[in-house]
Order: C-alpha cells, then structure tokens, then sequence
C-alpha cells in the first residue's frame, strides 16, 4: 500500500510531527536505521524553514501594529480637529466652516480604516493651512505628517504580507514537494529490502504514520511562537 503525500497546506507543526515519527521508527528497527539520516537532514531543512516563516510572521504582525497606531492617531487628530472648530465656531456644527470638513459625523470619520480615512482627509491638509486661526493652520500641518506616517505604515503592510507569500511560495512548498519525493524514495528501498530479507509485506508502511489525525493546514498565529 502506497504511502500519503503530505499537503502543501500542512503546517509546519504537522510536518515537524511526521518527520518525528519516521524518525523514530527507523531508529527503533536495526533493519532501517541506516535511512534515519536522510530524515534528519529533512527536519535541519525544516526547522530553517520554519525560522524564516516565523520572522516573516513577525514582521507582518509588526506591520499591522505600526497601522493600528497611525490609525489611532488619525483618529486622535479627527477628534482634536472638531473640538478645535466647535470652540471656534461656538458648537455651531450647522456653520459652513465646520461642514466643509465635517459633512458626515467626526465618528463616522474615524470609524474608517486607515486606508480610506486617509483618502477622506487628504485634501484637508491645503485648506487647514489657509484657514485665519493658528490652531487650525498647525492641525494642518500634524495632519501632513500623520498621512506621511500613516501611508508608511500602509506600505510596510503590503510589503509584509508579500514577504510571507514570496517565502511560502519560494521555501515552504519547493521544501514539501523534497519531503514528499524523500518519503516515496524513502518507502520504495524499504519495499525492496522487505522482499529482499523476506519481512513482513506491511513492514514497509510502518515508518509513516497512518492517516493524518493531527495534521492541521498552515496558518499564522494570533501571537509569535516560541522558536
């Protein structure tokens, strides 16, 4: 009976699991220790793998923190934005002035993410500069820098989320496919020396474990893991 080939899904943990096992089961049988090595070299390979997709992971998480903050800023700056026009304006919310930014509620605004609070406030940045009152010009100005920040931020996202793909595409699967082929190479000499010392025909099967009761498909983690 042929053996299972491992899903390019599978994490990292699974894969780690089923090279342990095969490990251990040809280190227990003195007609199949000597094929140990090439699994060890499979688990080394894995585990630098695996510390490369754990800094990937980092670095994503990093990114959406770095977003999350520009977006509380944002927000803190939308906030500070409309207390500055309502005590200028003396609570009016009905005065042109203050629906020239705000047509829509300032918590609407900041319900945004950052993305599209952004683009809502972009032009904001020109006409706060031209408006009579200091408050108002230096809100125009933090706003500058918080849509530089918050843009940076962006970007350090998207290139996050490209790094995690590029090292799953370039290390993760190409490593999956070499573990797949070791294993069927693995599971063809042990057929063969099963026929040639005459052992029992399932003997060969016994070095894989059976069905995949454990193995879960690859995800990233709500925290880093311990390495």
């Amino acid at each position: 009976m042929a053996i299972r080939t491992l899903r390019d899904s599978l994490s990292m943990d699974s894969l780690w699991e089923e090279l342990v096992f095969t490990e251990a089961r040809l280190l227990g049988d003195e007609n199949a220790k000597e094929f140990s090595p090439t699994i060890r070299q499979l688990m080394d390979r894995l585990e630098r793998v695996r510390t490369g997709q754990v800094a990937a992971w980092r670095e994503e998480i990093a990114a959406e923190a770095a977003v999350a903050e520009a977006d509380d800023l944002l927000d803190d700056w939308v906030h500070a934005l409309d207390v500055a026009l309502l005590g200028i304006l003396e609570q009016d919310t009905l005065s042109p002035r203050y629906r020239r930014y705000f047509s829509d509620a300032p918590s609407s605004i900041m319900r945004l993410r950052l993305e599209s609070q952004i683009a809502r406030v972009r032009c904001w940045a020109e006409s706060l500069a031209t408006e009579p009152e200091r408050v108002l010009q230096d809100l125009g100005t933090r706003l500058r820098a918080l849509m530089t920040k918050g843009n940076a931020a962006l970007d350090r996202r998207r290139r996050a989320a490209a790094a995690r793909q590029d090292h799953r595409v370039r290390n993760i699967k190409p490593m999956i496919s070499d573990i797949n082929d070791s294993r069927h190479a693995l599971f063809g000499t042990l057929t063969k020396k099963a026929v040639d010392l005459h052992l029992p025909r399932p003997w060969p099967n016994r070095f894989f474990r059976q069905g995949a009761r454990r193995a879960k498909p690859e995800s990233r983690p709500a925290a880093t893991p311990a390495a």
